[in-house]
């Protein structure tokens, strides 16, 4: 019997043993994985790690010395195991956190750009060689490069050793000055085995193909989406084939205007946010154009929205590829990367923005879900039976209103049921956005901790450092900010004018620079560590719109005291004008009245009211520029 008795004393002295090293060893990784995230401050970091410490050693002590009796044994072994997991999940998380926090601060240097050689399911078109002595069509003037990209990989695929000798940054000076009726680099592939016809838009490109004027047509992909949305193209995927693809990578120009301390200096940060859903690094038009400025030493944040049809002139680095100094739609620029949105809109409001984020439809859903939902508040009359986005789901009530991602994403992008449009869907968003800030920053996201580091691994993309996120979260801990919302959002007249990326005429909102003023003056306030509503807005109401169709911005201009647009020396008004629009917008220059009334669109119904904007006038000389 005594045998047995040191037997069984001998088996938990083994087993005490054990428990110890696993609970120092889960103690261990929990203490360096605190440590290597550094998300906690200083006046939290040491008493954390001082209580793991001195409870271990309290569970290692009462395992090994202190308990005798089998119950008190049995005990102290339980409190050991559940010590052990809790610091094992502890680390697992704290691990997963830094994994999280990585991947939206790392991403490739380069993005992927695919052109297609697209064909209709009808014809018996099934490779690049099946195309010899056919026509392809393909765009005149957006997307050169990509052009040019797969005409070089067919003259390898097709076995011509010859290759074109127009380099990226040439094909960056045509887009800004020539005004040719061809290509330049079209010469240079007239030996390929296939007759090369070019259009001025992509809706042309694709009616030339549904027409048969022409066999197939070079499309980049990034462009599909807005052929698709074309009521006539609806089933362009499905009544296609695509032949041959050429894959080609650009790099990533984002580089941060990194703040030397971003818990105490005021910064500002872009917002893009992509209308595609899955992969948040797939290049779209950016729907959602957002500066949030935040001041950490007023605890004040303020929200500033560009409409996406907003009419700006394009800037952008070269290897981003977009048109530069062209007149298009904000939202078009999110095709070429986020650094072009970005550029674009420091462009139009005269400020420098210092961190980008991007996220997509599914970041939106993924993150609202993992937080457990977002509470909206919604105004007077402002209520909405059914969302456009998805008519299926519920829409919201006046008052407060408890919504899961899908709804969160369909309320952040409704604009048909409003009578202001776009203007109602940027304020939508706008709470969308606050309502995710204060409930990631309760403390009931402590118990939705792990689904919430999930939704976040994939769901964006930032230029914005880990140290400086975690010296943010650091921030948060330590001060607990009461942190005060502020918005505001550039507006503008509908009107019809030439956009760039798609090579016609597109419904836009010229923007009125008054509006942009304020913005501007806004932003500077909430830097400066005061209030944006301190900026005077009351001039807006005695005062007539100042709306800019040219770019060049100006930001000395102080519209408040009757400064105007100056207009391009490049661009005349007639004494003989016509009123009306041809398809040659490469040759043409949109020269508006001023008179205008400051009358917003029924998005509702796509149109314009009569009356609310003057038709521009066309200048008929040639001029450089768009």
């Amino acid at each position: 019997m005594r045998k047995v008795k040191e037997k069984k004393s001998r088996g938990f002295q083994i087993f005490g043993i054990i428990l110890s090293v696993l609970l120092v060893v889960a103690l261990a990784f929990t203490v360096f994985e605190i440590f290597t995230l550094n998300v906690l401050p200083t006046n939290l970091l040491v008493p954390v790690v001082l209580i793991l410490v001195i409870l271990s050693l309290i569970v290692i002590l009462l395992v090994n010395f202190v308990s005798r009796k089998l119950a008190g044994k049995i005990f102290s072994s339980l409190l050991a195991l559940v010590m052990t997991g809790v610091l094992g999940w502890g680390s697992y998380y704290l691990y997963t956190t830094g994994n999280m926090l990585s991947n939206i601060t790392t991403h490739d240097g380069e993005t992927k750009n695919t052109v297609s050689v697209i064909t209709l399911k009808s014809a018996s078109y099934e490779s690049l060689e099946d195309l010899e002595d056919a026509n392809i069509g393909y765009l005149k003037k957006i997307d050169n490069y990509g052009t040019e990209q797969f005409l070089k990989d067919a003259s390898k695929e097709l076995g011509y050793d010859k290759t074109s000798m127009l380099d990226f940054g040439v094909q960056n000076v045509y887009a800004q000055e020539n005004k040719e009726e061809k290509p330049t680099f079209e010469d240079d592939y007239s030996y390929l085995p296939f007759t090369q016809k070019d259009y001025p838009s992509i809706q042309a490109l694709a009616k030339a193909l549904y027409d048969k004027d022409v066999d197939a047509i070079v499309l980049n992909e990034t462009y599909r989406a807005n052929l698709e949305e074309l009521e006539d193209y609806i089933d362009f995927a499905s009544e296609t084939n695509i032949v041959y693809q050429t894959v080609y990578y650009t790099d990533k120009e984002n580089e941060a205007l990194v703040v030397s301390d971003i818990t105490s200096e005021p910064f500002n940060i872009f917002i893009s946010g992509n209308d595609t859903y899955g992969d948040v690094g797939e290049l779209s038009r950016s729907d959602v154009n957002m500066i949030v400025t935040v001041n950490p030493s007023t605890s004040t944040v303020l929200l500033t929205s560009i409409p996406r049809d907003t009419y700006v002139e394009s800037a952008c680095d070269a290897a981003d590829g977009c048109q530069q100094g062209a007149m298009d739609k904000i939202t078009h620029l999110g095709i070429h990367g986020v650094n072009a949105s970005k550029m674009t809109a420091e462009n139009l409001l005269g400020i420098e923005i210092n961190y980008t984020f991007r996220v997509n439809f599914s970041s939106v859903m993924d993150i609202v879900d993992a937080l457990g939902g977002i509470d909206i508040f919604v105004e007077e009359g402002m209520a909405v039976d059914s969302f456009y986005a998805d008519n299926t789901l519920e829409g919201v009530q006046e008052g407060w209103n408890h919504l899961d991602g899908k709804r969160a994403l369909s309320f952040a992008r409704e604009r048909y049921a409003y009578q202001d449009g776009d203007n109602q869907r940027v304020k939508n968003q706008q709470k969308v956005l606050e309502a995710i800030f204060d409930k990631a920053t309760s403390p009931d996201i402590i118990v939705k901790y792990a689904s919430l580091m999930d939704a976040f691994s994939g769901a964006f993309e930032t230029n914005m450092s880990t140290s400086e996120i975690t010296s943010l979260i650091q921030y948060q801990l330590q001060s607990d900010p009461s942190w005060t919302f502020e918005s505001y959002q550039v507006a503008g007249a509908g009107d019809m004018m030439y956009c760039a990326e798609a090579g016609q005429e597109l419904s836009v909102t010229v923007p009125d620079m008054r509006t942009v003023q304020v913005a501007r003056e806004k932003i500077q306030a909430v830097m400066d560590g005061e209030s944006s509503d301190s900026v005077d807005t009351e001039w807006l109401d005695t005062t007539s719109p100042v709306y800019n169709y040219w770019g060049n911005y100006d930001s000395t201009a102080d519209y408040k005291n009757g400064d105007t647009i100056e207009v391009p020396q490049d661009v005349y008004v007639p004494s003989d004008t016509t009123n009306g629009y041809t398809e040659y917008y490469d040759t043409q220059t949109y020269v508006p009245e001023t008179n205008y009334q400051e009358t917003y669109p029924n998005e509702y119904d796509q149109s314009i009211p009569e009356q609310s904007v003057q038709q521009p006038v066309i200048e008929e000389t040639p001029v450089t520029g768009y």
